[in-house]
């Protein structure tokens, strides 16, 4: 009799463990690829928009190129994100509604920021250029829940598979990198 308990046990824990939760696997290059479309619709954003940092606000022209290169830049990072994350669906099935939302996201920046690059260009690079620029992104802007990108990354920090791809994403570690230039 305790032969075949001990069996049935040992049985049990073998299936058990065969079917252990998504957390508990290896992550899939797919899901790495997921990692770095997210990272990867942020990062040319940032770096355009630290350049725009740099620039002497005096130098209008020079300002005014740099806040382009943002405009582009991100209408073009988030619109190719979207379509890479589209393309991957959701890293787990659990992870669908961040997925969700994250795309969501992607798609109302790159719409934001694309429908905003015309308008910027048009602007005279003169002292109101700045304040114009502004009133165009705030007048081009639909996205409606712009604490999405930081719940996305609070969410994937939370899960350690996907807190050591994004410590070993090269264009993850590179914002984090460049957050912390901006002080964020």
């Amino acid at each position: 009799m305790r032969t075949r308990l001990l069996a049935a046990l040992l049985t049990g824990a073998v299936v058990l463990t065969a079917c252990g939760s998504e957390a508990d696997k290896p992550i899939t290059d797919a899901q790495r690829q997921w990692v770095d479309a997210f990272c990867g619709g942020v990062l040319p954003g940032m770096e355009a928009g630290l350049e725009l940092r740099k620039q002497d606000p005096a130098n209008v022209a020079a300002v005014k190129d740099a806040y382009v290169r943002l405009v582009t830049s991100n209408a073009t990072a988030f619109t190719s994100a979207e379509k890479t994350l589209k393309e991957l669906g959701a890293p787990e099935d659990d992870l669908k509604g961040v997925h969700d939302r994250l795309v969501k996201f992607v798609t109302e920046s790159a719409k934001s920021y694309g429908d905003a690059q015309a308008p910027v260009q048009a602007l005279e690079p003169n002292a109101q250029f700045l304040e114009g620029a502004e009133k165009v992104l705030a007048d081009t802007n639909v996205v409606t829940s712009p604490e999405d990108l930081r719940a996305t990354f609070q969410e994937l920090q939370k899960r350690p598979k996907y807190a050591a791809a994004i410590g070993k994403s090269q264009t993850c570690s590179e914002i984090r990198s460049k957050g912390q230039e901006l002080g964020q």
